[in-house]
């Protein structure tokens, strides 16, 4: 069966088909699918097709009685591979170390001396190391270019040229110690691969080498090299030394992106003025462990759902938050919960939610008794792997959606989910609900529970990330809280005291009695303007920034919530600019901090995620490095030393990490220490 018709036969088997931009969207056929999660389209040579709750490949396959092997076009016979040259690698003693074998069609392979194409166990070395270091010792410049026969034919103009396995790009930081001293002339070939590859050789060789030339030849076709250059008329080597006197300029040091890093918020954030920054330095003052961030964040969800329904912004944006809070385990994140579920106790404020839900049931059951309600969930990475997975109940597979639509609907109206029959329970409207999610988690669990269609769809740019440092925080001397202070009480009864419908009917408990029509609180224009920067920014960042760029899509939404709850926790009518540079600052850091968590831990199957947390645990070791010992001591959690072995090539591979090897103790062995590409 050819692709056209097992492509007929797959969208056979599916349901609800619509047809996209690049194909069809259906319900998934491996699991209970509500909303059209999987997407699929046809190309001349395959199938593709994916699941966005996280469906595997097999599973799909297997769910509608195909073979996996029906989704990709047969494979045609490649042509037979010819030898056509072999280029022998020596150390600084002249001794073969390996070779390089190009093959037609153009391929090339790395042969040991034994015979077998691999390089393992074998040390690298620069192309035609022995002649290399006989021109650096004689102070004449060694050309760098991208293939070994560059190199050969440069040698038979009388030139010294080298290279490495691979070509520009291939970096690997045992090589520096070949090129102490050495003048380096850079000669990538025209394109634009060839340049950036040259340009990483040239910034890596900049600590060993006394200076780098740079030099493009001219009349090089596109994508040709030094031997195209040499097969023009009239190109030897007199011609040669000319361009290198004319074109040559001393390559100047760029500045490579380093890989990004997760920032810790500034001190200056953790007390905002008013209501909000007085219960979050309560909350720090009388919990076991000095977490500010923690009590900011859960003082932030809190104050919004005290005056949820009762004041809105000029643009409707309302005061309900999402927010994940993420801190190791055993660093008090219990403690914020915990003070706050007993104010709302204490005072009856009647704003706790439920600390779990299973079902649209459950959450559509709290809000109708409590039209604003902050649901604090404890372990919530494991709470969100449980309903992401694909073992899911229906019931559990529609709880995220369901608090992503409540949250649309703050402004104004949700309508419960439709019955079957009419004998059931009848749908009901919630008007404006205020729903404010307050989730505690450790990073690994919190990240595991995600992939990258989770970024993509929404679920999680609806969430601020509040960090804290991996570090134990400082320990205190909490004492049991029989009463709280007249200034946090009093603001607490004030907002349970405003109405839904200012000026028509007063107090918390009249709710029932209407639509709420709550107060607008303006925009400064100081404020307006800074909140209009901060939506041209991110607009760049969607626009930019592939998966993490749907992070941004809430980003000036999110700062006009925190600006509207700091504004009213500070008795103003009207959102400063204080109140908006502090919210858009906020929401600017909180959002970048997240994209950077995402980049080092997101992973979208089993395999991914244990990459990168071997890669996690080398980039922490920073430029100490982990020694072959205490990394294979803290990466236990791996199968085997074959799955361990396959992860570090696959990194090494990459670029990822570096492996490498001294004689510190004299004793003729080498042992090896491992580090992040960007620490060396």
């Amino acid at each position: 069966m050819d692709l056209d018709e097992t492509w007929k036969v797959f969208c056979s088997k599916l349901l609800k088909i619509k047809p996209t931009d690049n194909g069809i969207e259906a319900l998934c056929p491996s699991h209970d699918d509500k909303r059209a999660s999987l997407t699929a389209s046809f190309t001349k040579d395959k199938i593709l097709f994916k699941c966005q709750a996280g469906c595997s490949f097999d599973s799909v396959v297997s769910s509608m009685g195909m073979e996996a092997n029906d989704f990709f076009a047969p494979e045609l016979p490649a042509p037979p591979k010819k030898k056509v040259a072999t280029y022998k690698y020596k150390d600084k003693e002249g001794n073969h170390v390996f070779s390089v074998v190009r093959f037609e069609p153009k391929d090339f392979r790395p042969q040991r001396p034994d015979g077998k194409y691999s390089l393992e166990g074998i040390e690298r070395v620069p192309y035609r190391l022995p002649e290399m270091l006989e021109a650096i010792e004689d102070e004449r410049t060694v050309l760098l270019v991208e293939g070994e026969k560059d190199c050969d034919n440069l040698a038979k103009l009388g030139l010294v040229a080298t290279t490495f396995p691979g070509g520009a790009g291939k970096w690997r930081p045992e090589y520096l110690q070949y090129f102490k001293g050495a003048s380096v002339c850079c000669m990538p070939d025209n394109d634009r691969a060839g340049r950036e590859g040259t340009e990483l050789l040239a910034y890596k060789l900049l600590p060993a080498t006394s200076r780098i030339l740079w030099l493009e030849l001219p009349d090089v076709p596109d994508r040709g090299d030094v031997t195209d250059w040499l097969k023009i008329k009239g190109n030897d080597a007199e011609k040669f030394r000319e361009i290198v006197q004319s074109h040559a300029v001393v390559w100047e040091k760029v500045l490579l992106p380093k890989k990004p890093e997760v920032q810790m918020l500034h001190k200056d954030f953790f007390y905002p003025k008013g209501f909000v920054g007085e219960l979050a330095k309560f909350i720090v003052d009388n919990s076991k462990y000095h977490q500010p961030i923690l009590a900011l964040s859960a003082s932030l969800a809190y104050a919004g759902v005290l005056m949820g329904r009762k004041v809105t912004t000029e643009e409707n944006t309302r005061s309900n938050l999402f927010i994940a809070a993420l801190a190791p385990t055993g660093h008090g994140k219990e403690s914020a919960r915990h003070i706050i579920k007993k104010l709302d106790a204490d005072l009856k404020l009647e704003c706790f939610g439920a600390e779990k839900v299973t079902s649209r049931a459950a959450i559509e059951r709290v809000l109708a008794h409590r039209e604003s309600s902050l649901f604090m969930i404890d372990e919530f990475g494991l709470y969100m792997k449980a309903i992401f997975s694909n073992n899911a109940s229906s019931h559990q597979l529609e709880i995220m959606s369901t608090f992503m639509e409540v949250f649309t609907s703050s402004g104004g109206s949700y309508f419960g989910q439709d019955k079957a029959s009419v004998s059931e329970q009848q749908r009901f409207e919630l008007q404006q609900p205020c729903c404010s999610i307050y989730g505690t988690s450790t990073p690994s669990t919190f990240w595991q529970s995600l992939n990258s269609g989770k970024v993509r769809d929404g679920s999680l740019n609806r969430f601020l990330c509040f960090s804290t440092p991996l570090l134990r925080p400082a320990r205190q001397r909490a004492k049991i809280i029989n009463k709280f202070p007249k200034n946090i009480v009093d603001r607490c009864q004030y907002f349970k005291n405003m109405s839904i419908r200012p000026g028509k009917v007063k107090g918390d408990m009249s709710e029932s009695m209407g639509v709420p029509e709550p107060e607008v609180i303006v925009y400064s224009d100081g404020a307006w303007v800074l909140f209009e920067k901060l939506e041209d920014y991110s607009n760049d960042k969607i626009d930019s920034s592939g998966v993490t760029g749907s992070m941004w899509v809430r980003a000036a939404e999110m700062s006009k919530k925190i600006a509207l709850i700091n504004c009213v926790a500070d008795d103003k009518s009207e959102i400063s600019t204080d109140h908006a540079e502090y919210a858009c600052e906020l929401v600017k850091f909180l959002v970048k901090n997240t994209c950077t968590e995402i980049f080092l831990h997101l992973a979208d199957n089993d395999s991914e995620r244990t990459s990168k947390r071997v890669e996690r645990l080398i980039i922490d070791s920073s430029t100490k490095g982990l020694s072959t010992t205490d990394l294979y001591r803290s990466t236990r959690f791996l199968r085997n030393s074959k799955h361990r072995r396959e992860i570090l090539e696959d990194l090494t591979e990459a670029g990822l990490i570096v492996c490498l090897k001294d004689d510190s103790y004299g004793s003729g062995r080498k042992s090896e220490r491992w580090f992040a590409s960007e620490a060396i």
